[in-house]
């Protein structure tokens, strides 16, 4: 039986997105598939190892994260900072 483990109930988006990494050096474009108060889940256009944290730019925010899992081109990011409304 599938039991959910997330701190915050996560709703489904589909916004375009722009991963940063690396000090600004490295990025890529993502589709942002859903998202919580607490950080969210990507996938990436193409596959990239995105480093330990960064920040990734969507619907004129900058969001400062940690990577929390990352498999192929699919990613969870946690916020490091609270979200803003």
């Amino acid at each position: 039986m599938f039991r959910e483990r997330r701190a915050a109930t996560r709703k489904a988006v589909n916004t375009r997105a722009i991963v940063v990494w690396s000090d600004g050096l490295k990025r890529a474009f993502a589709i942002i598939l859903d998202m919580s108060e607490t950080g969210l889940r990507i996938r990436l256009d193409h596959e990239a190892e995105i480093g330990s944290d960064g920040y990734i730019l969507f619907d004129h925010r900058m969001e400062p994260f940690r990577v929390a899992w990352q498999a192929s081109r699919s990613a969870g990011l946690q916020f490091t900072m609270p979200l803003e409304a």
